[in-house]
């Protein structure tokens, strides 16, 4: 059974960023540019998060083991059309359902592993595989990443998925008792589906995914465009709130905003996103200075992978053994500024790939640490009767962060390399003795390797122009790293220091530590 459940959840977390290291196949395959790629993988996480709660209702009406065979079967008929189409408005549709079809399984597998432990360690420990599964597995999505988009057409990918995901299902099958049920909240059988909570909870996330994921495209707010879907967008979310306050059983109980705990936790789950390392501002310096290629560069990504089940299951413990949260959030938080800072300390021509394994393994570590402990603080929070309705929201907040985080590396890169462009144009002119060497030098050697001089004159000024765009790559990812580097220290400032804040986080503890 622990087999099947890890053989089923790997898959599944995979998923939600298979192709994020494949962007570049992605565009030839579907015609399409790169936001639309990185929006139809958006959606995957976004369906999880808008159907959470719907989810909910749904599994409570059948019996575990035929929903979760129609899912599986369901789940492998979306990836069969996915290997046969190359339609971009296909893709993002299929992307949409397999992201709500996938709270199938996390459901299914949350309650197995849930119920493998003692009810007051069943919390911890459970978040702490669960979670640390699903960040774990994102690493392995560029392994596969490697191996196909270098080999075959972008499609496999898919058909990779479904060869994936059977071993897991079949293991499922046979294991569970035919008469076996999973279902969370059994009352919940007669609840009405409520479709009209759902339409607008989705629609207002989708928006807001386009909003962020579109807004550099269309050159933000002063595109009428991304004007109008930001008012539909509040439109819809402000109907969403209002029919959840009329509902006398909402989608998404409101009454968890009225713990100051909750609202702490979405704080530090918003903070968390912004600074836990954005590791797509190095493969810049990955390509160029370090010179890995995709299958190497997976293999080193890899131990980052063990840095997030190491720290979670690290703070599952700690945890469980009475320490205090705030430490851990400052050991997270120390985590993540030794990975921003030591990597400043890396970039130029002399680094090596084994430069790369500590720091990539303390932000995989800070990551774990602090994800676990952060969902936990907050599902804590709140009475235990609205507990699904703060998970539930935790993910949608999760999702808005990891989306709104994508936007701001995308417009730091753009804005900052631009800023440096700008820079070494002022100093790149004819009269620069220092340029004339190095085209001189850069024309010599294509005139070494047969070259004629009409090509040696061309070939030399893109040579320039390739240094000067990795130059000003590596500046950008140093003003990033510096920019979080200062945002990390003040948020481990106001951690340690604000008594009002490390009040209450103390008093959280008592729902933490077994007794």
């Amino acid at each position: 059974m622990i087999v099947a459940i890890f053989a089923t959840m790997v898959p599944v977390g995979i998923g939600l960023g298979v192709y994020l290291a494949g962007t570049t196949s992605a565009m030839s395959y579907y015609n399409a540019d790169a936001y639309d790629i990185r929006f139809s993988i958006v959606l995957y996480y976004l369906s999880i998060a808008a159907a959470f709660p719907f989810e909910k209702v749904i599994s409570s009406k059948f019996r575990t083991k035929p929903y979760l065979t129609t899912s599986c079967i369901l789940f492998i008929f979306i990836n069969l059309i996915l290997y046969n189409t190359q339609s971009l408005g296909t893709l993002l549709v299929l992307r949409f359902l397999s992201g709500a079809l996938s709270n199938a399984f996390i459901g299914t597998l949350f309650t197995l592993i849930f119920q493998q432990f003692h009810s007051q360690r069943s919390r911890v420990l459970s978040y702490g595989i669960l979670y640390g599964t699903l960040l774990g597995s994102v690493p392995l999505s560029y392994l596969i990443d490697a191996y196909v988009f270098t080999t075959y057409n972008f499609n496999l990918v898919f058909l990779l998925m479904i060869f994936a995901c059977i071993p897991g299902f079949i293991l499922l099958f046979v294991c569970l008792k035919d008469n076996i049920d999973l279902r969370r909240e059994k009352t919940a059988i007669s609840a009405r589906v409520d479709w009209p909570s759902y339409v607008l909870y989705a629609a207002a996330l989708t928006l807001s995914a386009y909003i962020l994921c579109y807004g550099q495209y269309y050159n933000w707010f002063t595109s009428l465009h991304i004007i109008l879907a930001t008012i539909v967008f509040v439109i819809f979310l402000m109907l969403y709130f209002f029919r959840q306050l009329k509902l006398k059983t909402p989608f998404v109980n409101l009454d968890i905003y009225k713990s100051r705990n909750f609202r702490i936790g979405m704080l530090m789950l918003l903070v968390f996103y912004f600074a836990k390392g954005d590791t797509s501002v190095s493969y810049g310096f990955f390509n160029t200075a370090i010179n890995l290629d995709v299958y190497h560069r997976a293999y080193v990504m890899t131990i980052n992978g063990v840095g997030v089940f190491s720290g979670a299951l690290l703070t599952a413990r700690f945890l469980l053994t009475g320490t205090r949260i705030r430490l851990i959030w400052l050991t997270g938080f120390a985590s993540l500024l030794f990975f921003h800072i030591y990597m400043l300390f890396i970039f130029g021509s002399q680094a090596e790939t084994s430069d790369l394994l500590l720091p990539l393994f303390f932000q995989g570590f800070g990551n774990g640490t602090l994800m676990l402990s952060i969902v936990i603080f907050y599902a804590t929070a709140v009475p235990t009767e609205i507990a699904f309705s703060a998970s539930a929201t935790g993910i949608s907040y999760r999702f808005f962060t990891f989306t709104a985080s994508m936007a701001l590396v995308t417009f730091m890169g753009l804005r900052q390399q631009s800023i440096h462009y700008n820079d070494y144009g002022k100093e790149l002119v004819n009269t620069n003795p220092e340029v004339a060497h190095h085209v001189a030098t850069y024309q010599q050697t294509l005139l070494d390797r047969g070259a004629s001089t009409l090509q040696a004159t061309a070939g030399a000024s893109r040579q320039l122009g390739a240094a000067v765009r990795a130059q000003t790559n590596l500046l950008y990812a140093r003003d990033y790293y510096i920019y979080m580097s200062a945002f990390i220290f003040l948020t481990m400032l106001a951690i340690a220091l604000i008594p009002h804040f490390h009040y209450h986080l103390r008093k959280i503890s008592d729902k933490l530590t077994p007794i």
